[in-house]
């Protein structure tokens, strides 16, 4: 039995991942149980391939790839998919850009092929780019004068200062206001390449079909036209800042704090492991009402209605980011409160909080399993990190055998690392920027 008919022969449900000749990826994910499918194009390229100059160029690349194709204008892209009731949309990340199409499982090869038409055919007209800039120009406005989404902004650079990750995804206006048509066709040339590109379709279709439609559409898909799009991927160095940025006109103050969560050693933890054992760690500390972090500071002390811990992470990197919003007479509060906190989980895990996580991540990827779109955005997530998506019963086994232990390891670890933090709105200043983080450093230690 060749390669492709044993993976075709897997038990229903099971990822299918097979590579192209040229280096393209296709991932299969059939789920059998749904009448409705998502099919995308994910890029490994994002924001961090960008220069200082170049920055917010893929954003305003994933605007303009649905503008028109060498044989559809931007009016009949969007019909195309209208008429078949298809949802349509793309994003772009510090390492991602990814397009999608969400219709009915009997579709998925229509859409598949929209799909690729826009990512391989796009042709970028002058006339369009001109008013999509003015649209962009808008959107970077609204993200400037939003203090919650400049705090997270913010982070980014209090993390990584003047590393490529550290600049904004959507970019300054200055650039923006200048990027031209042959800018957009030398980004895509330089990076939209068969390597870094996975093809996926997730929902009820015929894998096999799928399968024969991706090489069709993607064989002749070009390598690499700059030689740093074949180089290995460099994790970013954390930097571990505190930057501040004063809003007058509101009477809040929007709390971002990130520590890095640095991978344990390949031999001491497998690297999907440990990224499991993060995410816990995150949903244990502040994933829900009664975890520890959002009991405390909004039940028992009152000190923020919104607060919340996650992991925000990437290919080859990830962050533990708590976030808040409180005033400015209650910021030292919470600082002392959130740093007492993480060091009490780097001493020792309450089992309660433990299965709590636990259960809320094993729910939230059953509950991905059931919606196409987001089975096919969390596996892309998993393949970029690890270079394989695990099934369901993979996944779910190795959430419940993640020990205590190696939870609290993860806090003990993080906390080695000087806190970034950002802060936004009322009386935000560097000085009490780096005041606050003195403040949560020191109860955390």
């Amino acid at each position: 039995m060749g390669r492709l008919q044993a993976e075709l022969a897997a038990p229903p449900g099971t990822p299918v991942l097979h590579a192209l000749a040229n280096g393209v990826r296709v991932l299969a994910l059939p789920m059998p149980h749904l009448q409705s499918a998502s099919v995308g194009v994910f890029l490994r390229v994002g924001s961090r391939d960008e220069t200082p100059a170049t920055n917010g160029i893929g954003h305003v690349l994933e605007h303009m790839a649905f503008k028109g194709t060498t044989t559809r204008s931007v009016q009949a892209i969007n019909l195309d998919a209208e008429r078949l009731g298809a949802d349509v949309n793309a994003f772009t990340s510090k390492d991602t850009t990814g397009y999608f199409m969400t219709g009915l499982g009997r579709h998925a090869e229509h859409l598949l092929r929209m799909t690729a038409d826009i990512v391989l055919n796009s042709t970028f007209p002058e006339g369009e780019l001109q008013r999509e800039l003015e649209v962009i120009r808008q959107e970077v406005i609204e993200y400037e004068e939003d203090p919650q989404e400049s705090s997270s902004e913010l982070l980014d650079r209090a993390v990584w200062g003047d590393d490529p990750m550290g600049m904004p995804v959507i970019g300054p206006l200055g650039n923006i206001e200048r990027f031209s048509r042959q800018d957009l066709v030398r980004h895509v040339q330089a990076h939209y390449v068969a390597t870094r590109t996975v093809v996926v379709a997730a929902g009820s279709f015929d894998v096999e079909a799928v399968l024969a439609l991706a090489e069709e559409l993607f064989a002749a898909m070009p390598g690499p036209g700059d030689p740093s799009a074949a180089r290995p991927v460099v994790p970013p160095t954390y930097i571990g800042h505190a930057v501040a940025r004063r809003f007058t006109q509101v009477s809040q103050v929007f709390l971002n704090l990130a520590y890095p969560l640095t991978p344990a050693r390949e031999e001491e933890m497998p690297q999907q492991r440990w990224r499991v054992a993060a995410s816990l760690a995150a949903n244990l500390f502040g994933g829900g009402m009664s975890a520890p972090f959002v009991d405390t500071v909004r039940e028992q002390l009152g000190l923020a209605y919104t607060a919340h811990s996650t992991m925000e992470s990437g290919d080859v990197w990830a962050n533990f980011v708590v976030q808040a919003i409180t005033t400015p007479d209650k910021l030292d509060a919470l600082m002392t409160a959130t740093g007492g906190l993480l060091r009490a989980q780097a001493t020792a895990i309450d089992p309660v909080h433990l299965e709590r996580a636990k259960n809320q991540m094993t729910v939230a990827r059953v509950r991905a399993f059931e919606r196409p779109y987001a089975a096919m955005e969390h596996a892309i997530e998993e393949l970029f990190a690890s270079g394989a998506v695990a099934s369901m019963p993979e996944a779910i086994a190795l959430i419940d055998s993640i020990r205590a232990e190696e939870v609290r390891a993860v806090f003990e670890r993080m906390l080695r690392n000087p806190v970034a933090l950002a802060i936004t709105g009322k009386g935000a200043s560097a000085r009490s920027a780096g005041q606050l983080r003195a403040c949560v450093a020191a109860a955390a230690r």
